[in-house]
């Protein structure tokens, strides 16, 4: 469950939020469990993320150590979230929600994808050592007679 719920402080352009972590199958104390706590800074073409993760008896002192570290962190001139300029930018297609979820599903598609490919990998490399030996066997077994 959420830690800090998203929150977008619309004055320095930032989205924060926190969310519960555990290994699945424990039963770890409340206290022992981790804590993932996101923050992105948005700019005019991207954005800078900062992730904390910790655990949960040290969140409190941890996270007000990220958010001076975050307040930090400067876009140069003309790369501000207020340096926005209609004529010439683009708008993003997606929204605050999906930079939320979006990202953890892109993480998860990006494995996926390279799961599905790696099993494409495979089978050809299957097929190419199958091939491989059953030419093998035939030279071989021709030498014999």
């Amino acid at each position: 469950g959420w830690i800090e719920k998203p929150t977008y402080d619309a004055t320095n352009h930032r989205l924060i939020w926190s969310a519960a972590i555990q290994d699945i199958g424990t039963n770890e104390p409340l206290n022992e469990q981790g804590v993932n706590y996101n923050t992105y800074l948005l700019g005019r073409e991207g954005y800078f993320s900062l992730n904390l993760v910790t655990d949960r008896g040290s969140v409190d002192h941890e996270i007000p150590l990220a958010k001076r570290i975050l307040s930090s962190v400067k876009f140069n001139a003309g790369q501000r979230y207020a340096d926005f300029n209609e004529s010439t930018d683009k708008i993003a297609e997606y929204g605050l929600a999906a930079l939320i979820g979006g990202i953890a599903a892109k993480k998860v598609g990006l494995l996926a994808m390279l799961g599905i490919a790696l099993l494409k990998f495979w089978k050809v490399t299957a097929i190419g050592v199958v091939a491989v030996g059953a030419l093998a066997r035939k030279l071989l077994s021709r030498k014999k007679d």
